[in-house]
């Protein structure tokens, strides 16, 4: 009976101590994959040329926005859509804007962490809170807009919204790939420090792109004000 109870036992520490190094193993993969992913692409964002077109194209989108006065309005298209533009507009700029992306313009060091977090920001914000729910219905049919100009160029506002819809979401799936956890050969780790890079300023062209289409729609607005 002893020597059973003595067998166990070594078959017991033998089992923890294989559990043991797993673990550790696994521990330190991770550990230095976390290093991996945090490797850093040096930028001063602020200064950078796409980042004062979207500035300046939001400080043209918030002019435009301003040009109109609920009171002395005398267009076509009734007041109270003008009012709901108006409103849709400021959303807009608002979600541009966001917190995310603020913080990214105060930055000097850029990770691939970043990089996720701006896209996540753009689709949670631009995509969704902007495009499809403040922006959407101004190309639909029935929607309370008697606009010629709008009504003309349908197709191609529908297409150029469709588009953005629609991007960014390819690169998601390379970012969620580099920012698993497993064990980093050198190729992967290339590869984070390659999606870094490129994959920030593709999202700023996102942006970028839902600003000038913000300020295409802003311009008409404003056309709409003035007659």
């Amino acid at each position: 009976m002893d020597f059973l109870k003595q067998y166990l036992r070594i078959i017991n520490y033998s089992i923890l101590g294989i559990l043991f190094a797993f673990s550790s193993f696994y521990i330190l993969a991770n550990l230095y994959h976390y290093f991996e992913i945090r490797r850093d692409y040096s930028v001063d964002v602020k200064a950078l040329p796409v980042v004062n077109n979207i500035n300046g194209n939001l400080t043209l989108i918030n002019k435009n926005i301003d040009s109109f006065n609920a009171n002395t309005y005398k267009g076509k298209i009734p007041t109270t859509i003008m009012m709901k533009i108006n409103h849709n507009l400021k959303v807009c700029v608002d979600s541009l804007n966001n917190d995310t992306y603020k913080e990214m313009l105060n930055k000097k060091k850029i990770t691939i962490i970043d990089v996720y977090n701006l896209r996540e920001a753009y689709e949670n914000n631009v995509l969704n809170n902007c495009l499809v729910n403040n922006i959407n219905w101004l190309v639909l049919d029935n929607n309370g807009v008697n606009s010629t100009y709008l009504s003309t160029n349908k197709e191609l506002i529908t297409k150029h919204l469709n588009l953005l819809l629609i991007d960014t979401s390819y690169l998601k799936k390379d970012l969620l790939n580099n920012s698993s956890y497993y064990y980093n050969t050198n190729i992967a780790s290339n590869s984070v420090k390659d999606n870094t890079k490129d994959g920030f300023y593709e999202v700023l062209d996102a942006y970028n792109s839902a600003a000038d289409f913000i300020l295409y729609i802003s311009n008409w607005y404003k056309m709409e004000v003035e007659g």
